[in-house]
């Protein structure tokens, strides 16, 4: 239910996923972030983030993954789960992410696990120039193991500086761990508590979230939070972001009541009702019973949903069997996928109409599939973390995005579609084919790391997929003229992909890299 719409935004502005888009770079979260990102690039060794729930911690972590993507002598990889049942498995996980998967199960134990890892940092580090970065997030998960394993991989360093750059996001309960564990407490380089938004942040991050999402045609106002109503989500929420956007969401689904689009403060009380990251204290000045405060919240999607129908402007809910997934394929394999992944309206006589799927289609996990370097490839390294909880949504069978098995059949969402920007009209392409499996097992064979799926739609042929060079081109004999200075005489050749046709949608690639 695209909700937003009805108030002329494009987007969803207050989401509850860290979407990188949507990062608003207040004053404690840059100053964080500019600590972070100088120890990283002076190769200090371990940083420490902690805070409270809700802080923006996850937020910052996706944030400084993006901001490394865009330098080709850094590394990230990222571990968002590190709570492993042993030391044995997270050492294994580690490993498999710097070494490679090959090297790491040639590995006997953790003694293993650190010499493949030692070899690599070393031929990355000193041999290559590279920058090697371990990102671990809800940090507070980690075991009194896996910190001293975290401990002996910082021994590894040169006279100058560390080999491996680790950053740690955690939640304040590892402060116990440390208390146990001076060890490796002791080798932090950068300590930083991040603490919540002050009145001016608080207001500053839900006007640039409404300003992120809102359409370029400007078709109409938006939503308009008064002084005091910003004030009010302030004290409710003591600047607690996380607690920000749910308050934010939740007035505008209570806005969609009452048909205006003045945010007072009575509907953020209202709206803030009910929410469980907000004490019942903050909520006594408001006046409101107990009673009309659980009617209001729990009232909330059912009037919704009767405004979604009948708002002049735009359609009714839509109906009928999952989207992208051919109804042969609606077993039992694919049940979670198609209960979380919006439905495919039907036209006439049960045929699909000319929409934009909602999948891309679905890979099968081979033995050197790792999902965030298939993620990367789909959406952009830049993208990874978000669709990471998407791609987690629409597989039930993938407890843990560090884990996937060969054999395991995973089908990836599809982008929002938009139109092609003219800059990115002409791609070198080296295959295309309707069957994403088949275009991201070349790419991964062809050339790893080196080619980027793209995957785009028109009413008249439907979904394709390519996989192409990382270069657009606004003009079709840019790409002709490098194809032909390369002078490649190889079996395979690669060929200009044209999507300059009228209509034509673009569902992954238009991302940076």
């Amino acid at each position: 239910m695209n909700y937003f719409r009805l108030f002329n935004l494009e987007k969803e502005p207050f989401a509850n996923t860290p979407d990188p888009d949507f990062f608003y770079r207040s004053t404690r979260h840059a100053e964080c972030l500019q600590k972070v990102e100088l120890a990283v690039r002076l190769k200090r060794g371990l940083c420490i983030v902690r805070g409270e729930i809700g802080t923006g911690k996850t937020t910052l972590c996706r944030q400084l993954i993006r901001m490394l993507s865009d330098d080709p002598a850094i590394q990230t990889h990222l571990v968002m789960d590190p709570g492993y049942e042993s030391t044995e498995d997270f050492a294994a996980n580690v490993c498999e992410m710097i070494a490679g998967r090959d090297k790491a199960r040639a590995c006997s134990g953790l003694a293993g696990c650190r010499e493949a890892i030692k070899d690599r940092l070393f031929e990355a580090g000193v041999d290559g120039g590279k920058t090697i970065v371990l990102i671990i997030d809800e940090g507070q998960k980690l075991s009194a193991g896996c910190a001293e394993f975290l401990r002996e991989l910082l021994n590894y360093e040169t006279n100058e500086h560390k080999l491996l750059q680790i950053v740690i996001f955690a939640q304040n309960e590892i402060v116990e761990l440390l208390d146990s564990h001076p060890g490796f407490a002791d080798r932090a380089a950068l300590y930083h508590q991040l603490y919540p938004l002050n009145r001016k942040d608080t207001a500053r991050l839900i006007n640039h979230r409404l300003e992120k999402a809102g359409s370029p045609e400007k078709k109409g106002p938006g939503p308009v939070f008064t002084k005091r109503a910003l004030s009010r989500i302030y004290r409710i929420s003591k600047g607690y972001p996380r607690t920000v956007i749910h308050i934010a969401h939740n007035i505008l689904l209570l806005m969609l009541i009452k048909g205006g689009k003045r945010v007072t403060p009575a509907i953020v009380s209202r709206s803030a009702a009910g929410l469980p990251d907000v004490k019942k204290g903050e909520l006594s000045r408001t006046r409101l019973k107990k009673t009309a405060l659980a009617a209001a919240t729990a009232g909330i999607l059912l009037a919704v949903m009767a405004a979604y129908t009948y708002w002049p402007a735009i359609p009714g809910p839509e109906q009928n069997n999952a989207a992208g997934i051919p109804e042969k394929k609606i077993d039992n394999k694919h049940a979670a996928a198609a209960s979380v992944l919006p439905a495919a309206r039907q036209g006439p006589a049960g045929k699909p109409e000319k929409k934009p799927p909602e999948i891309l289609g679905e890979i099968t996990i081979n033995e050197k599939d790792r999902l965030w370097q298939m993620l990367a490839a789909l959406y952009g390294p830049e993208n990874t973390p978000l669709f990471m909880k998407k791609v987690q949504e629409a597989n039930s069978n993938i407890q843990n995005p560090n884990l996937i098995r060969p054999g395991q059949e995973v089908v990836f969402p599809a982008a929002e579609a938009a139109a092609v920007p003219e800059k990115h009209r002409y791609r070198i392409a080296w295959k295309e084919s309707g069957d994403l499996n088949s275009v991201y097992r070349f790419a991964a064979q062809e050339q790893p790391g080196g080619l980027r799926i793209i995957s785009f739609w028109h009413p008249d042929f439907g979904i394709k997929h390519a996989a192409v060079e990382k270069n657009p081109f606004a003009l079709e004999s840019q790409a002709r003229q490098q194809i032909e200075d390369r002078g490649e005489n190889r079996e395979k050749k690669p060929f200009v992909l044209d999507l300059s046709r009228d209509g034509l949608r673009l569902l992954t690639g238009l991302n940076k890299g």
